[in-house]
C-alpha cells in the first residue's frame, strides 16, 4: 500500500489493551486528522491483527498490525518496551513472539486483580464510588489482560488527563508511591527481541528516553534490534537526538509515536506525536508494503 506524503503515528493503543477507543474508532480519528497511516500496537497481543488487515483493506487506509511487547532488562532491573512489526497471529499462539506475550498477559491479568481486590477491602472510595473486582473485569472489555487503567475506569471513569486521576493513581497504583503497587513478571528484554525476529517481525525500541533504556542498545543490537522510537510524548530533544545518534551508530531505523490510548493516556489526538512519511523512509515504506502481504 502506497503511503502519501504526511505524518505517521507508528505507536497507537486500544481497547484490546489500555486504550479508550475501538480500532474502528482509532482509524476513523487517525483519518480525521490527515494521517498518512498508522500502527496498532496493543501490549502483548496480536489476537485482533487480521481485524486491523481487514480493516486496512476495507478503507484504504495504511496501517501497522503491531504489537508492544513488555520486558525486564535482567542487567539493569529496568522496564524495557519494544514494538513489534510485520508479525501474524495464530489460532493456538504458537509463534515465539505470542507465547512470550501470553505469559506476560498472564502476570498482568493476575497481578492488576491483587491490586484491584486489595483496593475494594480498602474501601477506597472516589466521590462515594468504590469498587469491586467484577466491577474492573467488565471495565477490561475486550481487552486481552486486565491493567491498572480498568481500575482506575471501573473507580473513577476520569480522564487521564484530569487531576484528580492524576492524584489517585499517585496514591493508590503508582510504581514509585502507590500504597497498592505490584510489578508483574516480565519475560527478558534479550529472549523478546529475539522471540520478535525468530517469528518474522521487525523489533523496534520504545520510548528509550521515557524508560532510561539506553545503556541497554548495544545488547538488544545483537539481540536482533532493528529500529529506535526518536519522536514520542514523553522524548525531549535530547531525546530525540541520542535516539538519532544510536540509530546511526548501530545501523537502525527511526520511528516515531504518540503512545495514543485515547483518555487513557497523555495525548490528546491520535498523531500528537509522530514521524513524516519523508523521515521514515524506505525502512517504514517496507514494513507497509509487506503488511500487505500478510
Amino acid at each position: 500500500m502506497q503511503l502519501a506524503p504526511g505524518r505517521l503515528d507508528l505507536h497507537t493503543h486500544t481497547t484490546y489493551s489500555d486504550g479508550s477507543l475501538s480500532v474502528e474508532q482509532l482509524v476513523k480519528e487517525a483519518q480525521a486528522q490527515g494521517l498518512s497511516g498508522i500502527a496498532v500496537t496493543d501490549h502483548d497481543t496480536l489476537a485482533h491483527s487480521q481485524e486491523i488487515r481487514a480493516l486496512s483493506r476495507q478503507t484504504g487506509f495504511p496501517i501497522l498490525a503491531g504489537v508492544e511487547v513488555s520486558t525486564r532488562n535482567p542487567a539493569t532491573g529496568r522496564n524495557v518496551h519494544v514494538l513489534g512489526y510485520n508479525l501474524v497471529s495464530t489460532p493456538d499462539e504458537s509463534t515465539p513472539v505470542e507465547k512470550v506475550c501470553l505469559y506476560t498477559r498472564t502476570e498482568r491479568a493476575a497481578n492488576t486483580l491483587w491490586i484491584a481486590w486489595q483496593v475494594m477491602v480498602s474501601g477506597y472510595s472516589y466521590k462515594g464510588r468504590t469498587i469491586t473486582v467484577d466491577d474492573v473485569i467488565a471495565a477490561a472489555g475486550p481487552s486481552a489482560t486486565i491493567y491498572k487503567q480498568h481500575i482506575m475506569e471501573a473507580l473513577s471513569g476520569l480522564s487521564k488527563r484530569d487531576p484528580d486521576y492524576d492524584r489517585i493513581f499517585r496514591e493508590l497504583l503508582s510504581s514509585k508511591h502507590g500504597r497498592y503497587h505490584r510489578s508483574p513478571k516480565y519475560p527478558d528484554t534479550m529472549e523478546a527481541i529475539r522471540a520478535i525476529r525468530e517469528s518474522g517481525g521487525v523489533p523496534v525500541l520504545a520510548h528509550p528516553g521515557q524508560m532510561d533504556s539506553w545503556s541497554a542498545v548495544p545488547d538488544m543490537v545483537d539481540a536482533g534490534l532493528m529500529g529506535i522510537e526518536a519522536y514520542h510524548h514523553a522524548h525531549t530533544p535530547d531525546h530525540i537526538r541520542m535516539a538519532h545518534e544510536l540509530a546511526a551508530q548501530y545501523g537502525l531505523f527511526v520511528t516515531g509515536g504518540s503512545d495514543y490510548h485515547g483518555r487513557f493516556g497523555v495525548p490528546t489526538h491520535v498523531g500528537q506525536y509522530g514521524i513524516s512519511v519523508e523521515e521514515a523512509g524506505e525502512p517504514v515504506a517496507r514494513l507497509y508494503e509487506r503488511e500487505a502481504t500478510l
